[in-house]
Parts: structure tokens; sequence; C-alpha cells
């Protein structure tokens, strides 16, 4: 019987390696860390000035198959990272619809809430239901932080 004695400092060895893999593949996946919240459960871009539902407002029925909103910053992550965040929408049912990432438009005929606006639209995927009302969140989909709510329309 062939006893060997190195077992025991090559499994350890091997238990260091695995374990720093594992840490990096961690790091690398899920997260971005130009985000604040990246590894937290914070409100995704809690650093952002005010923010509210520009378009489609409220009893506007429709606006094509995108949903845009306005902030007043533009020293946040939204504003530096505009294709990192989506909106979630969730209906009077509980349904959730994702838009596309958000990209920095420009929208001269919009509201104009705060003294400096920055518009950011999101396109959907699917046409929005009349008759129901909209909650808008603000998410980071490649994190764990917690999607912000935006505010509310009705079709």
């Amino acid at each position: 019987m062939r006893i060997f004695r190195h077992h025991s400092v090559r499994l350890a060895r091997a238990l260091v390696v695995a374990s720093i893999v594992a840490a990096a593949a961690g790091c690398a996946g899920g997260s971005n860390s130009s985000l604040p919240n990246s590894g937290s459960t914070a409100i995704c871009d809690s650093n952002a000035g005010s923010i509210t539902v520009a378009r489609p407002s409220a009893g506007f029925a429709s606006n094509g198959n995108s949903v845009e909103i306005v902030s007043s910053s533009s020293t946040d992550d939204l504003h530096n990272n505009p294709g990192l965040f989506d909106l979630n929408l969730r209906d009077n049912f509980g349904n959730v619809i994702v838009s596309g990432f958000l990209s920095l438009v420009p929208d001269p005929s919009g509201p104009h809430p705060y003294s400096s606006d920055f518009f950011y639209q999101g396109n959907l995927s699917v046409a929005l239901q009349p008759g129901l009302t909209y909650q808008v969140f603000l998410n980071a989909p490649s994190t764990n932080c917690t999607p912000g709510f935006v505010g509310s329309f009705s079709t």
C-alpha cells in the first residue's frame, strides 16, 4: 500500500486555487463596478436627483412603444451610464413589462418640471394595454440594487 504524504498539501493548494477562481468569477459577473449599488440592495441610482415619468403622461393613452422619464441631474449614474438602466412597468394586476436599456434623448416639447431636464427613453417590446395604470421603476438589471419608483401613468 502506497501512502501519499503530500496529499493534504495538494488538496489545500487545489482548494486555494478553486476559491480564487470562484471569487474572481463572482466579481466578474452580475454587477458593474461603475454603479455605486452594484453589490447592494439599495435603490438603483440612489444618487439621482428628482426623476419622474415624462411620457406617456397621465391620461395620455399612447406613446408608441416607449416610455420616457425625465431627471433633474446630469451628475448621477443614470446620466453617466444610461445604457445600464431599464424601466420596469407594473400594471394593476402585478404583471411586469421590462423596457430595453435606456438612452438619453432630446425632448424640447416634453414636460420640463426641473430647471435642468434630462430625458431618457426605454423601448417596449409589447404594446401597453388600454385602461390600466402602470407604475414605473428605474432598474439596473446587471446589479443587485432595488428598482426605484419613478411615477405612474394610466392608459
